[in-house]
């Protein structure tokens, strides 16, 4: 199996493995933020690349008086490698960040890896039996103008090792409310209606779960139908 933040397109079968992978644990959905928030983020690092050659610039045209030939050559090649370093550093980094960050859906629970940089990580899980209800909307202006939505789990398990907040209950007691979010994705609604499939599952038929149909957004209705004949052992 292939390791999954090595994996430039998720496509099914979900053939992958990842960190802490139980050994009768099986994938049934990956995915990654939207690639328009990569563009968005390289479209960035090309904006401070050219501010960067514009200043740089006009601070050498300025001087252009007090500068020889030779001091302004070299300064001139030392903006544009700037800029080039600045773009190139900016773009690899947006990149590896985005492809490391991955987000997956398995028999047994919501996991999540976060990469901070390209070297670093922290990975966020929600076990199926934890989740409370689920949710999908759309929030902020990216996410509108992009067509993107951001998936929602919340729990109430105080060990479920996701982010939480507080809310006063009564008796001078909190109850903790842990969320699991997946943000910046295209199909945040088709993917909640999946993991209430899921969730259901889980509860009244978790002996079947091995072989629960995997997630495959960009195949509804007849056409649906139609690919998973070829997987007669999958059910949902």
């Amino acid at each position: 199996m292939t390791n999954i933040f090595f994996v430039s397109e998720f496509q099914f079968p979900y053939d992958y493995k990842f960190p802490g992978q139980a050994s009768d644990e099986r994938i049934l959905f990956a995915l990654r933020e939207n690639k328009s928030m990569l563009r968005l983020r390289q479209a960035g690092a090309a904006i401070m690349a050219a501010t960067l050659l514009i200043v740089g610039s006009f601070l050498i045209n300025l001087l252009s008086t007090v500068l020889n030939f030779v001091v302004g050559g070299l300064m001139v090649f030392g903006i544009w490698s700037l800029a080039f370093g600045v773009f190139a550093v900016g773009s690899w980094w947006s990149s590896s960040l985005w492809k490391k960050s991955v987000c997956v859906v398995t028999t047994k629970r919501l996991i999540k890896f976060v990469f901070t940089t390209p070297f670093n990580k922290h990975s966020l899980s929600l076990p199926l039996d934890q989740v409370v209800d689920t949710g999908s909307y759309t929030k902020g202006f990216w996410q509108a103008l992009l067509h993107l939505g951001t998936f929602t789990a919340r729990s109430s398990a105080a060990s479920s090792g996701v982010a939480s907040d507080e809310e006063q209950v009564g008796q001078g007691t909190r109850l903790h409310k842990k969320y699991f979010y997946i943000e910046n994705v295209a199909i945040a609604e088709d993917l909640q209606h999946y993991v209430n499939k899921l969730l259901e599952a889980n509860k009244y038929q978790r002996e079947h779960l091995g072989t629960f149909r995997p997630f495959i957004p960009d195949l509804k209705g007849e056409r649906r139908k139609q690919f998973m004949q070829q997987y007669p052992e999958y059910w949902s």
